[in-house]
């Protein structure tokens, strides 16, 4: 027989998560459904009579300001230019995380997100465009496709790719004087 759920389980539960992870208010609620699962599932109980318990154990992480969707979604934007990754991508990562739509557009106007950026980071990452290693006509479609499928609008990707090595760096690092 497996140990009982409770709601003192469930709120060492949630901080233990969020003292490891940064999360959407929604992803606790997914991780805490999951624990309940899991326990009763030892306990051979209906999990069910639990999910009830989640809901204040969230709202108390809340006003703790241990889970804050808005904090959450900026932190995601920051990393996610700097890894090279589209608005778009974003959002949608955002989205699937359960971040509402007005967090989300909170975040990118507090953020201030630039694809143009986030797309030489991916082409630098990748090796695109400026930083090929093979000949530009060999692989410049590929290299169109693999930008436009991160999220990156065609005449963004078209620019990234055709741009010189310094004109990418200007981008990135401001003209050199």
């Amino acid at each position: 027989m497996g140990k009982k759920v409770s709601s003192e389980y469930l709120r060492r539960a949630a901080l233990h998560y969020l003292n490891r992870y940064s999360a959407s208010e929604d992803s606790l609620r997914r991780v805490l459904k999951r624990k309940i699962d899991k326990r009763a599932r030892e306990a051979d109980e209906d999990p069910h009579e639990f999910y009830e318990l989640i809901e204040p154990v969230v709202t108390f992480c809340r006003d703790h300001k241990f889970v804050d969707d808005l904090q959450f979604a900026q932190s995601k934007i920051r990393s996610a230019t700097v890894k090279g990754k589209s608005k778009s991508r974003i959002k949608l990562e955002l989205n699937s995380k359960g971040v509402s739509g007005e967090d989300i557009q909170t975040a990118f106007e507090d953020e201030n997100h630039d694809d143009q950026r986030a797309a030489i980071a991916y082409a630098k990452r990748r090796r695109l465009g400026p930083w090929r290693t093979k000949p530009k006509e060999e692989r410049r479609d590929k290299e169109l496709g693999s930008l436009i499928r991160s999220g990156f609008p065609y005449s963004l990707a078209q620019k990234i790719i055709d741009m010189t090595l310094e004109e990418a760096e200007d981008i990135i690092y401001g003209p050199v004087s």
